[in-house]
């Protein structure tokens, strides 16, 4: 091809084209310090687009995610506000109960009193009301709900708090201070009524083991040693029973329940290992088993138990054997204030004063009042520990974001600078290259 021809400028061509380069590039790196972003469109590079898409879609789900938290924060917030104030109405109530015990005492004027005080306690419970959710209440207000739900993550998994009321006290509470098994609570005993309670002791050196000796809790080979609670009279008109059996998983052969539940009675064992387990230690699984099963239970300082609630009208001990409890020769049993004697088992039951038992049922509310307040603490612990690292991987992805989309403004000012230098170059170089054609009439100057 020759050099010089006005048909085609070689020279011209080759400027034209790292021209149009340059002015390519130059639009890119504007386009980039303009945005920020290296990666602003499907066309600047698809699979990162595609990417940084996908994470930005996980950014803005966390995004409601920790607004979710913030909310279910802020109800049990609520709750454990509510919980505070409920706990200083039971500090008072048992200033109250125990007041009852002083002779003196105007008992319908202090009955009045603990009743406003167990009003105090549910309009409490009713106002700890965040947007419709309340976990103090059994039943929800119209359009709310009585749980709490909140989405933990972006994939849709929720973290549940339950209703507190029927935690502690079951499906059928109609309140919370049924629920604390204080609803009914009286001190003034005028028409007759009292609080029906009982304490069971061990004697001094009392164990419960598989071998009858004197002062030992026992059952003969064939038997377990059991304790039996009567609830008064059913729906058909019969005495409703829980008999506690004491079943010994460390003997030689494990125990198993002697006794099968009937309509009237229920079955309940009490595990015990005699072969490393202390009487205190076999006292506080009852008084587990109790409480699980709505007793008010509370444990004294000599290792007693006062027991309460649920109805209790009666309380014995014995033997269980296969399909039949049997209470003890000469072990004597609460019933309608009777007191009992120690026997050749070492266990000594007796009644409850009424005021005792108040006491008793007062305490156990606290102890209820305690395990909500637990509950409530430990689901705040778990929101506060979700909504740390929900933001903590926001962050990481944002940061991962901008590592794969984020322009370098630095590298591209400078880029910039040198793409400008050579834009002018080009243009220069094409100014002279379109020249060129114009020397070529010199040569026919004289033509």
């Amino acid at each position: 091809m020759s050099l010089f021809s006005v048909n085609t400028n070689i020279g011209a061509l080759a400027a034209l084209q790292s021209l149009d380069q340059t002015q390519e590039a130059l639009d890119r790196a504007q386009n980039e310090i303009s945005t920020g972003q290296k990666v602003a469109t499907a066309a600047d590079n698809p699979a990162i687009y595609s990417i940084a898409n996908t994470i930005n879609s996980n950014i803005a789900g966390l995004s409601a995610v920790s607004d979710s938290l913030n909310f279910g924060a802020q109800v049990v917030a609520t709750a454990s506000s509510a919980v505070t104030n409920i706990n200083n109405v039971l500090q008072s109530l048992q200033q109250t109960v125990t007041s009852s015990n002083t002779s003196g005492e105007n008992l319908t004027t202090l009955q009045a009193q603990i009743n406003a005080e167990l009003t105090s306690i549910d309009q409490y419970a009713a106002s700890a009301n965040f947007s419709g959710v309340n976990l103090l209440t059994p039943t929800a207000a119209a359009g709310g709900t009585n749980q709490l739900n909140v989405v933990q993550s972006v994939d849709g998994s929720v973290y549940n708090v339950k209703n507190q009321v029927t935690q502690v006290g079951g499906a059928n509470s109609t309140s919370l201070t049924e629920a604390l098994g204080i609803s009914g609570l009286n001190v003034d005993v005028g028409s007759g009524n009292s609080t029906i309670g009982a304490n069971i002791a061990f004697g001094t050196g009392t164990t419960v083991g598989s071998t009858a000796t004197p002062g030992t809790f026992v059952a003969a080979a064939g038997s377990n040693a059991a304790i039996q609670l009567s609830l008064g009279k059913g729906s058909d008109g019969n005495t409703q029973t829980i008999t506690f059996e004491f079943v010994d998983t460390g003997a030689a052969t494990p125990q198993q329940l002697q006794t099968n539940p009937t309509a009237d009675n229920t079955t309940l064992a009490v595990d015990f290992n005699s072969t490393k387990d202390s009487t205190n230690q076999i006292v506080a699984s009852l008084a587990a088993v109790l409480s699980a099963n709505g007793f008010g239970v509370v444990q004294q300082s000599d290792g007693s138990l006062n027991i309460v609630g649920n109805g209790l009208t009666n309380i014995s001990y014995g033997t269980a054997t296969t399909g039949v409890y049997t209470e003890g020769a000469g072990d004597d049993a609460v019933a309608n204030g009777t007191t009992g004697t120690t026997a050749s088992s070492g266990v000594l039951v007796t009644s409850l004063s009424n005021s005792t038992a108040n006491e008793t049922t007062v305490l156990n509310a606290v102890n209820n009042l305690n395990t909500i307040a637990a509950n409530l603490g430990a689901a705040s612990q778990q929101i506060t520990g979700i909504q740390n690292f929900t933001t903590a991987l926001s962050s990481a992805l944002t940061a991962g974001v901008g590592a794969l989309t984020d322009a370098d403004l630095a590298a591209e000012s400078a880029q910039l600078t040198s793409l400008q230098t050579k834009q002018q170059l080009a243009t220069q170089s094409l100014s002279i290259a379109n020249q060129a054609p114009q020397n070529l009439l010199t040569l026919f100057k004289n033509a």
